[in-house]
């Protein structure tokens, strides 16, 4: 495929890897999960831009001279294959991600931190970051609750946070071991302890 192809060329059961992504047309967003090619659009909507950047900006804010760093997106963040029939990864070390031709798995969530310096290359993330945040759409939500659940806890994440923003939601997983604890539910209103980032807390009102 060559970069004046759109998207209508892609065919959505086929399985790519990321040599085929680079040469997808600059115009477009797509994920690559697990070889599986996901259209990123439509562009967000308003609500869904303002809470993914009040959580962004505060969160950054209060990072501020501490090692970790807060990125949003569009950056791409370069994770290992997923074997979703063992729910094993398939490399030998989750934070060892070359971004190479053959790997198979490239996201862009909302917002994320990210501790580790040497995962932060110039062309993007390359191992699991720290926290990240999905900020649910109609388009995004069953990726964002299945395939990306998966992948993030698989990959090491620490802690993810799914944001409605329509009910000003926010489902909260957090690691514990190789797996996420049962997802705890803030309502509107309720203020989200991190449990990465002991002492930060944002609230979605």
């Amino acid at each position: 495929m060559n970069r004046t192809e759109g998207s209508s060329a892609l065919d959505l059961d086929k399985r790519y890897t990321l040599a085929d992504w680079r040469s997808w047309p600059d115009d477009e967003r797509w994920e690559l999960i697990n070889g599986v090619a996901y259209n990123m659009s439509p562009a967000p909507r308003v609500k869904h831009q303002d809470r993914a950047f009040e959580l962004g900006r505060k969160l950054a804010n209060w990072l501020e001279g501490k090692p970790c760093k807060v990125f949003m997106a569009p950056l791409d963040v370069f994770l290992p294959k997923m074997e979703t029939s063992t729910k094993k990864m398939d490399i030998e070390s989750k934070d060892d991600v070359s971004g190479s031709d053959n790997n198979e798995t490239v996201v862009q969530p909302d917002v994320l931190a990210v501790c580790d310096p040497d995962k932060i290359r110039d062309n993007g993330i390359h191992g699991a970051p720290d926290f990240v945040v999905e900020v649910l759409s109609d388009a995004t939500a069953n990726k964002d609750f299945g395939v990306k659940l998966e992948l993030y806890e698989k990959s090491g994440v620490r802690e993810y946070w799914i944001i409605q923003p329509e009910t000003a939601t926010v489902f909260q997983y957090v690691l514990d071991g190789d797996t996420f604890a049962p997802v705890r539910e803030f309502r509107r209103g309720v203020p989200v302890p991190s449990a990465v980032f002991a002492g930060f807390t944002w609230m979605c009102a």
